[in-house]
């Protein structure tokens, strides 16, 4: 009896993974030069799916009501909040971008002052953890009043971490494909 060993074949999943690491990369630059329009055009984006959901119950309702003569106005009325829900959206999107600023900038800022305040109580006490704290406040409280005014910091970082992610992947593809 004769036995014949098959290898598996694995999937050729590099393609993929490089197309990926290109799009992080792309994605990484937008988020640390342009992060308020991405935000904004996802915004945009997700506003016309629920623009389109809420047609999609319009339809519904007119086809209930002369296919079935079934007249149900809870599904007329969710059709139009919806619809109208994303209107909101796609046209307030430049101002949720700057809610999300402010609401990211105040939320540095009070991790900043508690932070402050935990460094002015360990002043007395253990000076070297009191300057370590009083920096990191500092540091936050900096970033807090950047990301009001400026740029969003968590996108910006964002951004470069997807950047060193993305790098560091292609690194690996073509250090793998010459090997």
């Amino acid at each position: 009896m004769k036995v014949t060993v098959l290898k598996d074949k694995k999937p050729n999943t590099q393609l993929p993974e490089f197309l990926s690491s290109i799009f992080l990369f792309i994605l990484g630059i937008l988020l640390i030069f342009n992060s308020d329009g991405l935000i904004s055009f996802i915004f945009t984006i997700l506003g016309a799916f629920v623009i389109l959901y809420g047609i999609s119950k319009f339809l519904r309702y007119y086809q209930l009501k002369n296919q079935l003569h079934v007249d149900q106005p809870d599904i007329l009325i969710s059709a139009i909040s919806v619809t109208f829900v994303g209107l909101l959206v796609v046209l307030l999107s430049n101002i949720l971008v700057s809610a999300i600023k402010i609401v990211t900038g105040i939320w540095l800022f009070f991790v900043g002052i508690s932070k402050l305040n935990h460094a002015i109580a360990l002043k007395g006490v253990n000076s070297k953890q009191y300057f370590i704290e009083l920096f990191s406040a500092i540091i936050l409280l900096l970033l807090g009043f950047y990301t009001i005014f400026a740029k969003n910091v968590v996108l910006v970082f964002l951004g470069i971490v997807l950047i060193f992610y993305a790098g560091a992947d292609l690194m690996k593809y073509f250090f793998q494909k010459k090997a």
